[in-house]
């Protein structure tokens, strides 16, 4: 099993934020792009790792790629990528840092699951409604014993946009 506790994204914001931040007056073009340029350096720490271990990196990618069939068969890719966006939105949620781009139909659903390889991102059961979803996730360490398994409730604002109203420790 690979360890990538040395990829930590959530300690800065995600591009999305970054830009947020940047358009409104609350940073700087420099630090913008600083920030982004660690955000980049992070990704590309993580892909020398599967290049260093391409066997690990291709049983996680096929773990990851039956995860998001099962998804995608079960609930649509549509209402799967609305959730994974409306999560990334979320302040103090370490996946957000991978899920910041989950509406962006060119990369693939699979790529925003980590299955084996920490920290993980998986997601146990998902129940979707037209305004509702409730959606139970593992996160953190590989290790059963240290990850953290949430539940994730979902509403629809007036915008017809899906959002986080609560999330709970189970």
């Amino acid at each position: 099993m690979l360890s990538l506790e040395l990829m930590k994204l959530a300690p800065f914001p995600t591009p999305r934020a970054l830009m947020d931040q940047w358009q409104s007056g609350k940073l700087e073009r420099e630090e913008m792009h600083r920030l982004m340029g660690e955000h980049q350096k992070a990704l590309l720490n993580e892909a020398e790792v599967y290049y260093q271990n391409p066997i690990a990196g291709y049983i996680e990618g096929l773990l990851n790629k039956r995860a998001a069939r099962r998804l995608i068969n079960d609930h649509g890719e549509a209402a799967v990528r609305e959730l994974f966006l409306a999560m990334s939105w979320m302040p103090d949620f370490g996946p957000s840092a991978y899920l910041w781009n989950a509406d962006h139909w060119d990369v693939e659903l699979h790529a925003f699951l980590r299955t084996k390889t920490g920290p993980v991102f998986r997601v146990r059961e998902l129940m979707v409604k037209t305004s509702r979803a409730v959606m139970l996730i593992e996160h953190g360490s590989p290790k059963k014993s240290l990850t953290t398994r949430e539940r994730v409730t979902f509403t629809r604002d007036w915008r017809g946009q899906m959002e986080v109203v609560k999330r709970e420790l189970v």
